[in-house]
């Protein structure tokens, strides 16, 4: 039975975002093609999680490059946007970011691209990737 992945979100052609990756999911994304995985999930949330250091080594053991920028739940800084967008700079695509759920991902995603788009633009284009963060959005609009 082939790999069922977590749900992907498509922010743009370049980037996908999506819930906490297994070292099978990782294995599906680069027989996809996959290039980059930015892991925004900090160690230990969860009991079961696995080990940022295992996956990292798993996926650039399949030729992946790895990012790991840990941001914590609720806690997303303007700062840790600037540092997801150069990330994105500098990444081979296309890139999938994940955490716990992918929201974290969408909400630096659109703060590393404030100071290009309008605000409007940024929510528009998380609503169709299916987030519905009105708090966040809120924030983006300021």
């Amino acid at each position: 039975m082939p790999q069922q992945l977590p749900a992907m979100r498509k922010l743009t052609d370049r980037l996908s975002a999506c819930a906490q990756l297994s070292k099978d999911d990782i294995k599906a994304l680069a027989d996809e093609g996959v290039k980059t995985l930015i892991c925004n999930r900090p160690d230990f949330e969860e009991p079961e999680q696995p080990s940022s250091t295992s996956l990292q080594a798993y996926a650039e053991s399949l030729g992946l490059t790895w990012y790991y920028q840990p941001v914590i739940s609720g806690q997303v800084e303007d700062a840790q946007g600037d540092e997801f967008g150069e990330i994105l700079n500098k990444a081979d695509t296309p890139v999938v970011a994940f955490c716990r759920s992918g929201a974290r991902c969408g909400m630096l995603w659109a703060l590393s691209q404030r100071h290009q788009q309008a605000p409007e633009s940024l929510v528009d284009q998380l609503k169709s990737a299916g987030y519905d963060m009105p708090d966040f959005f809120t924030r983006l609009m300021k």
